[in-house]
C-alpha cells in the first residue's frame, strides 16, 4: 500500500476543534477556527477565521467542552450575548467579553478529546490540572 499525506479518518469539525484545543490550549477562538478551516479546505481562511464561529457561541459546547479562561471586561452591544446578560426596560442591550479568549477544555471536553484520540488511533492524554 502506497502512503499518503490525506488522514484515513476524516474528522467532524467539533472533533477538529477539541483535538487542536487538547493539544494547544489557551489560544483565541478565531486560531482554532483558522486552524479547522484549513483542516478542512486545505488552504488558509480568507476570512480570518470568521466561519465555524458557531461553535464557541452555542450553548451546546460553550462551558459545557470547553470555557474561556480570559478576564471579561468589554462591554459590547449585543441582541443576545453569550455571556452576561445586560438588560435595560426589559430589553437585552449587550454583555461582557474578552478582548481575546484563552479557550481550554472541561472534563467533559477533555474525555470527548480523548476519544477522537483513540478514533484515529493515538493515546489519550490525561489532564494534570483541575478546570474551572
Amino acid at each position: 500500500m502506497k502512503p499518503t499525506n490525506h488522514p484515513q479518518v476524516k474528522l467532524k469539525g467539533i472533533e477538529y476543534l477539541l483535538l487542536a484545543i487538547q493539544s494547544d490550549p489557551g489560544k483565541s477562538q478565531r486560531h482554532y477556527l483558522r486552524r479547522l478551516f484549513l483542516y478542512k479546505n486545505g488552504r488558509p481562511s480568507y476570512n480570518n477565521g470568521g466561519t465555524n464561529n458557531g461553535y464557541f457561541t452555542s450553548s451546546s459546547y460553550r462551558n459545557v467542552v470547553w470555557y474561556d479562561t480570559s478576564v471579561q471586561n468589554v462591554f459590547y452591544y449585543c441582541m443576545d450575548p453569550v455571556d452576561g446578560r445586560v438588560k435595560m426596560n426589559g430589553k437585552q442591550l449587550g454583555g461582557t467579553k474578552s478582548k481575546s479568549a484563552q479557550m481550554h477544555l472541561t472534563p467533559a471536553g477533555l474525555h470527548r478529546a480523548n476519544e477522537v484520540r483513540k478514533k484515529i488511533g493515538l493515546e489519550p492524554i490525561h489532564a494534570n490540572h483541575t478546570c474551572a
